[in-house]
């Protein structure tokens, strides 16, 4: 009665879905608007305002990010 057939395994998880979620939610965080307030200072670094190295890095980062899950993801299912 409690056995399964021995061809219905389960399939481990990979956890793909739960990454994605993750980068997500970063991408919500890196550009909430508190934060923007934050990194809109009168503030130059290597003569780029904060503003414009926290967009373009945390858009370079979202990228990275998301490429890592894909591509570890692609790994498993292998």
């Amino acid at each position: 009665m409690g056995r399964r057939p021995a061809s219905l395994r389960l399939a481990h998880p990979s956890g793909r879905k739960e990454r994605l979620a993750a980068a997500f939610l970063l991408g919500l965080v890196l550009f909430m608007p508190p934060l923007l307030a934050v990194a809109s200072k009168d503030v130059m670094v290597w003569g780029i305002p904060l503003l414009y190295l926290w967009l373009f890095g945390g858009w370079l980062a979202l990228i990275g990010v998301l490429a890592l899950v894909v591509e570890r993801s692609r790994g498993e299912e292998d």
